[in-house]
Formats: structure tokens, C-alpha cells, sequence
């Protein structure tokens, strides 16, 4: 669990006793800054409640959010915004799922997040942190850690202003970049244009699932709670507290016990059914045409409604046309075009 880990290495590197191989940031990169941040995000992580997704419930939410996407409509305005305003269980709230498991349940599915990639992209385990205790925002870190790789910090967090009325300012999202993980990816020979890069990176994929988290708050208020079940958790056994007790790690004295595990119930699972259903009868309908003849697609960038860019590299698209079928020419539509023709003088006889 990520949220385990966090706290036994962020704790264990603000005492001096973590591990190199497990923190590799607080190892080469040293810093006060880094610190600060170490003891910010303990201190919250401890306060925070704390859910963990299971794949099929993260996916159940994500299937929500591009619903909630495609019937956006005119304007594309945020999915969060649509959602309506949902406010935080707790002042502070940790939202886990496993990023690898989203990825492969939006490649199998054939999700519009995933059209242009040949292979789930997803890899580790994500968590949010979503810090309200300020009345003017909300903090959101996205912590994200890799398979077969140690914990590395953020490079920013989002700052999600409130408006005067109190909601929420999506249109308006600061980006508080990390000065210490500044240093630390200079450190490791990348260029200030590597770093901005990454940098806009860690925003689209932030803001990109932010939506999940969201609609867990929403479906935890609701009558039915949204065909999800709740179940408490133990975090820390017994034995964890023991041995800390036994070596000395407030860290995780002070840490939260248990922890509620999110699972669908048969409502959800009945809707991601249905909604598999429709996208594979409409993936047929469209196999079933013929599709557009044969031309090269030149580079260029996809934006998603998300925020995600993807950069879509020069491409054929299309098939070849059927020696056997009639090729259809369509000309403009008389509603959209009209044509103006210069006055010609008539010529006059005497």
C-alpha cells in the first residue's frame, strides 16, 4: 500500500535511518526544502481518512468520468466542474488505486483516455493527497510510484483556488512547483527543458484522474452510495505497532489504524457491463463500414478534454478502396456555400 510506504520512508528519512536502494531522492539530494515537504506530508498523511480502490472500483470510476466527458457538450467544460461541487469527507483525504490495473481495464476497453496507445501505460501505484484545511484551496499532491522502483517526491502539487461565492475555481488551477526535486533532477544531469517537461507532465497527470477521487467523495454521500461498498480496513497490524513501539518510529504510531477499501456492488457492476456491451456493438457497427481511404496523417498534438496532451506521430490512415466498390464523391453543402459571381455589363447596341 502506498500510503504505508510514504510514512515509513518519509518518516524514516526526517530521523536519518531510511534506506538508500527505498530513497534514492533523500540520499543524493539532501535539502531543507525536501525536508519541509517530508514533515508537511507525514503531518497530513497522518490526519488524512484514507480509502484504497480496488481495480474494478477505480475503473467503475473512471467509466464515470468519461461518461460525464462525452455528454459534456458544448464549451468542454472540467468534468469536475459538471460533477457539481463535492466537498472533502474529512479535511484532509489520501485516495489510493492501482494506476497499472486502471491503465490495462482503459486498454481492454477500448477508452477514448487510451485510443492512441498501443500498450496500458500505467505503471505503479497512485495516490492522491488532498489537503483542505486552508479555507481559500485545496492542495492536491499526486504521489505516484513505480514497479520495481523506489518512492520519488512530486515535482508540484495543484493549488485549486475558491472563488468568493466558496466553490471551487477549476479554470483557475495554480502549479506549485518542488524546488527541491528542482535540484535533485539537476543533480541527476537533466536540462532545465527535461525538467519543464516533466514538469507538465506530473500536472496532466494529476489533474488528468482527479475526477476518481471526486466522484468517490459523491458516491459516498449519495442514498445508494453510487453501487460501491465500503469495508474498514485494518493498516497497521498489531504487530507493525509493536515493532515501531519496540524501534522507536512515531511515524507510525501517529499514523491512521485502518483504512476503508472501496469495491463495486452488483449496481456498478451492472452498469460497466452494459457500458462494455455498448462500446463493443458500436465498435462493430463502425467495423462494418467502409472506412475512409487510404492518406498520411502528419504529425500533431491530441488534446483530451482531461488536459492530457499526446503527441500523435505521421501516420497512414485509412485502407485502400475495394477495386469492386464505386467511389463516392461528396461535394459541399448548398446550406454552407454560395458562390458570387462579378457583375458583367451587358453590352449595348446602338
Amino acid at each position: 500500500m502506498l500510503y504505508k510506504s510514504l510514512i515509513s520512508i518519509y518518516g524514516s528519512s526526517i530521523a536519518g535511518k531510511s534506506i538508500p536502494v527505498e530513497d534514492v531522492v533523500w540520499r543524493f539530494a539532501p535539502s531543507e526544502n525536501l525536508k519541509h515537504f517530508r514533515e508537511y506530508a507525514v503531518d497530513a498523511l497522518c490526519q488524512a481518512k484514507v480509502y484504497l480502490l480496488d481495480h474494478l472500483a477505480a475503473a467503475y470510476a473512471d467509466t464515470l468520468h468519461e461518461a460525464v466527458t462525452e455528454n459534456a457538450g458544448e464549451g468542454n467544460p472540467p468534468a469536475l466542474a459538471i460533477l457539481g461541487e463535492v466537498k472533502l469527507p474529512s479535511p484532509v483525504v489520501w485516495v489510493e488505486f492501482d494506476d497499472r490495473a486502471l491503465s490495462i481495464a482503459r486498454f481492454e476497453r477500448g477508452s477514448a483516455f487510451a485510443r492512441f496507445d498501443d500498450n496500458p501505460i500505467g505503471k505503479g501505484l497512485r495516490g492522491y493527497l488532498l489537503d483542505g484545511r486552508n479555507t481559500d484551496c485545496v492542495r492536491v499532491t499526486m504521489f505516484h510510484k513505480r514497479l520495481e522502483k523506489g518512492i520519488v517526491d512530486p515535482l508540484c502539487a495543484l493549488i485549486v483556488r475558491r472563488s468568493a461565492s466558496g466553490t471551487l475555481d477549476y479554470d483557475n488551477i495554480e502549479v506549485d512547483l518542488s524546488q527541491s526535486m528542482v535540484e535533485f533532477y539537476m543533480r541527476t544531469g537533466a536540462s532545465p527543458e527535461k525538467i519543464t517537461g516533466m514538469r507538465t507532465v506530473q500536472v496532466v497527470e494529476t489533474g488528468s484522474d482527479l475526477f476518481i477521487p471526486y466522484a468517490l467523495f459523491a458516491m459516498l454521500v449519495s442514498p445508494d452510495l453510487g453501487g460501491i461498498i465500503p469495508t474498514e480496513t485494518t493498516t497497521f497490524t498489531q504487530k507493525d505497532i509493536k515493532t515501531a513501539r519496540k524501534f522507536g518510529k512515531p511515524w507510525i504510531l501517529g499514523a491512521q489504524k485502518s483504512h476503508l477499501t472501496i469495491r463495486i456492488g452488483p449496481q456498478a457492476a451492472a452498469h460497466m457491463a452494459e457500458r462494455t456491451a455498448r462500446l463493443e456493438f458500436q465498435r462493430q457497427v463502425i467495423d462494418t463500414r467502409n472506412g475512409p481511404a487510404r492518406h498520411w496523417v502528419s504529425e500533431h498534438e491530441r488534446h483530451y478534454r482531461s488536459g492530457k496532451v499526446a503527441l500523435v506521430k505521421g501516420h497512414h490512415r485509412g485502407h485502400e478502396p475495394a477495386r469492386n466498390l464505386p467511389t463516392r464523391v461528396m461535394g459541399p453543402r448548398l446550406d454552407e456555400t454560395s458562390f458570387e459571381f462579378p457583375a458583367k455589363e451587358l453590352p449595348i447596341h446602338d
